[in-house]
């Protein structure tokens, strides 16, 4: 049997992206087409003036938009960026994803995907197998946790989490038991991806683990 360092996390584990970073890297995947749809919808930019207190447009000519979001709606540099300081804010949301698909494309013998927000991370996806298996997987999963929390910043849908105190995870036997803030579980481990409870199977843990101290500490 081969044991790995997981490329992403660094865990040692079977294969060379361990189950936790996969979840979370088709997670994100999976998240990036409705916030795309709440980003364009984010355009409008808030009253006030400028960031300073000042009025903006004493100074300039104010924006169209939140510039925030135009920076991530917008075009990519025709050039590269040979210098971090000349990357003003993230990378646009787009060119993320174009940028990766096309690389896959390019490594896979396969047609170019349309560049449209669904069908690439359909495409980006579909392959996650794949890329897990490649050296640079690390860099994917960074840009693209990047580009979620980028959006969820702007757009306020970032999940709140609970730390559920006092239960333990029964496959880790570790605290790590938590509940998002929206979510569809009412817990969630954040060391084992399979390990998710609605209401009623919770409140049976629960339950269970108290019988379990009463019994020790009677």
């Amino acid at each position: 049997m081969n044991i790995y360092e997981c490329f992403v996390c660094g865990a040692p584990q079977e294969a060379k992206t361990c189950d936790r970073c996969r979840s979370r890297i088709r997670g994100a995947l999976s998240a990036l087409p409705e916030q795309y749809v709440y980003l364009s919808m984010s355009r409008q930019r808030l009253q006030g003036g400028g960031g300073d207190g000042r009025s903006s447009t004493r100074l300039r000519a104010p924006l169209p938009g939140n510039e925030a979001v135009l920076n991530l709606l917008g075009p990519a540099a025709r050039q590269g960026v040979i210098d971090a300081q000349d990357q003003v804010g993230p990378v646009p949301f787009m060119e993320v994803l174009w940028g990766w698909s096309q690389a896959l494309s390019e490594e896979r013998a396969l047609d170019p995907v349309t560049k449209n927000v669904t069908a690439m991370t359909t495409r980006l996806t579909a392959h996650l197998p794949w890329i897990c298996e490649q050296p640079w997987v690390a860099d994917f999963a960074e840009e693209i946790h990047d580009l979620v929390r980028a959006c969820q910043k702007i757009t306020m849908t970032e999940p709140r989490r609970e730390l559920l105190r006092g239960v333990t995870c029964p496959s880790c036997e570790l605290t790590a038991l938590v509940r998002y803030f929206p979510g569809d579980w009412a817990a969630e481990c954040r060391n084992c991806p399979s390990v998710r409870f609605d209401r009623h199977d919770y409140e049976a843990l629960v339950q269970g683990q108290a019988r379990t101290l009463d019994g020790v500490n009677p």
